[in-house]
């Protein structure tokens, strides 16, 4: 099992509701992409360094290209990137 996990840090105007319609959007994933194993997105409650979080699950590195590669996901990345000061991922198999 891969494990996908992505943590961004999202730039400071309309960040609460930035932070609600990127996790809107990822969450709409999974009956989408039928790669996805598991999917988590989680906003940030607390102050901290990063404001949300993507923790998810495929059966395979090629499952995880399929999906990064799907048109709905590049959807989610364009606005993702047009919010987002920063991203850090990492993908680890479990």
């Amino acid at each position: 099992m891969i494990k996908h996990v992505v943590v961004w840090k999202l730039k400071e105007e309309n960040k609460a509701e930035n932070a609600k319609k990127l996790k809107e959007m990822l969450d709409a994933l999974p009956p989408i992409i039928s790669e996805i194993k598991s999917f988590q997105v989680g906003i940030n409650e607390n102050d901290g360094d990063h404001d949300a979080i993507l923790i998810s699950e495929f059966e395979s590195y090629e499952d995880l290209k399929a999906y990064d590669g799907h048109p709905e996901h590049q959807k989610c990345r364009t606005f993702i990137r047009s919010v987002a000061e920063s991203r850090v991922a990492v993908d680890f198999t479990e």
